[in-house]
């Protein structure tokens, strides 16, 4: 099957939202700023087209590339401190325009011009500050002095069409690059069984959304690509639709509702091993006996939580050593977990996440916000208080205790069976054979 890079994914969809006005009209008020697009972000009724440009990462879970943050200097500040501004266009990049006045989504270049895309903004014949109430496509010169410059997210399997002699991606420069007009190829449609489970984020959920607002009317516009109650609650209509009644009706998708709704709206279902052992023709609860999870763990004061820094050690050694305190088996977890950690810290136990939406509350003894995602699996303060190891260390950084909260998480969130036979199934971010998604 042909491979479709992050960045194409992310410029057909970019490219598949349709052109107009997005925001609320009141009578007596006017435009007032509220859209799906803020309402995903979770800042509606604030001025939108950072939230744009982050949203469209989000839709195909490519989140993690990019700062949640709402402003233009924010981002531009972000990426200049780590290298991945330019004074080129390239494709995918977030160009900042009249001096942080507003910001579009980069979607082709020639000689000349670069072709942007973006929300809150006006059609591409309206005079004003380029502020406005739709999302719309446009051409600006490469010489204008309306453009500042970019910040080039670096995908991570390989560099998109780019202007830039060098890019720090390692790129090879263009001198034009502009969309085809065409869709991802017709084998790329497909979505993966053990992707859709609620809780998750990904482009099978969106896929699937897609689908189930044709068949049944969802809106998803205020959550695309993750699974929550809603896609539940669909699953289940459509199921109803196919004649399931009781628990094969219950909004968790098995082989016979996943593999019809493809087949009526055009995609594959890949991993139908998944389904494998199935108690009732539409259930996707595993045949073979589980073992029980989500156990032995208890909660701490979030106030008892300590935020000293730490030696650096092994991730490994910490993994398996959380393994023999939690009892469980090292076969599926190590190898899950340093999966997670690479993704998460690159194994680092002292790593601290302080741009991303949890980065709030008040600034604690390192010197970061209280709620950041911190240690070598980026637990955040609340959940390793309330997932915490009897007997391992209260400090949030410390290797085993981290990972030890990070494996009794997954088991109660995501269902994940102790002996961590489905970890990679349930958790995409443990998976080495799926990009990272978070969890």
């Amino acid at each position: 099957m042909m491979t479709v890079p992050q960045w194409r994914k992310l410029l057909d969809h970019i490219q598949s939202i349709p052109e107009g006005v997005y925001e609320t009209n009141l009578p007596g008020i006017g435009y007032n700023n509220r859209t799906p697009f803020g309402k995903q972000f979770g800042e509606d009724g604030q001025s939108w087209c950072v939230m744009f440009d982050w949203d469209m990462y989000a839709d195909v879970s490519l989140e993690h590339l990019v700062p949640k943050v709402d402003n233009v200097t924010s981002f531009s500040q972000w990426a200049s401190t780590r290298g991945k501004w330019s004074e080129y266009p390239s494709v995918g990049a977030w160009v900042n325009l009249s001096g942080g006045g507003h910001t579009e989504l980069v979607v082709g270049f020639d000689a000349t011009e670069v072709h942007t895309k973006g929300g809150n903004t006006v059609a591409a014949d309206a005079v004003d500050a380029g502020q406005g109430n739709g999302v719309y496509s446009h051409r600006t010169e490469r010489k204008s002095p309306k453009i500042v410059g970019y910040f080039a997210p670096g995908f991570e399997d390989g560099c998109p069409p780019t202007a830039d002699p060098d890019d720090h991606r390692g790129g090879t420069a263009v001198e034009s690059w502009l969309w085809p007009g065409t869709a991802l190829p017709a084998q790329d449609r497909s979505v993966t069984a053990s992707e859709l489970v609620l809780g998750a984020r990904n482009t099978s959920v969106r896929t699937v959304q897609t689908a189930l607002a044709t068949e049944v009317g969802l809106d998803y516009s205020a959550a695309p690509g993750t699974f929550g109650p809603r896609t539940k609650a669909a699953i289940a209509a459509f199921q109803r639709k196919l004649g399931l009644t009781g628990a094969d009706a219950d909004g968790v998708f098995g082989r016979y509702s996943l593999t019809e709704l493809g087949r009526r709206q055009g995609f594959i279902v890949l991993g139908l091993d998944f389904f494998d052992g199935l108690h009732h023709p539409d259930q996707d609860e595993i045949a073979a006996p589980k073992v029980q999870s989500g156990q032995g763990f208890t909660a701490i004061p979030l106030d008892a939580v300590t935020f000293g820094q730490v030696p650096d050690g092994s991730t490994t050694a910490a993994a398996k050593e959380a393994c023999r305190i939690l009892g469980v088996p090292e076969t599926h977890w190590v190898p899950g977990i340093l999966v997670a950690a690479k993704r998460e810290s690159s194994y680092n136990f002292n790593a601290v996440n302080s741009w991303d939406s949890n980065a709030t509350g008040p600034e604690q003894s390192d010197g970061h916000p209280l709620n950041c995602s911190r240690g070598v699996l980026q637990v955040i303060p609340s959940t390793f208080a309330a997932y915490h190891q009897p007997g391992t260390s209260n400090a949030i950084y410390d290797g085993v205790a981290n990972i030890c909260s990070a494996m009794h998480y997954v088991m109660v969130r995501y269902g994940v069976y102790s002996d961590g036979t489905n970890l990679a199934g349930r958790v995409c971010q443990f998976d080495p054979t799926r990009g990272p998604c978070g969890y």
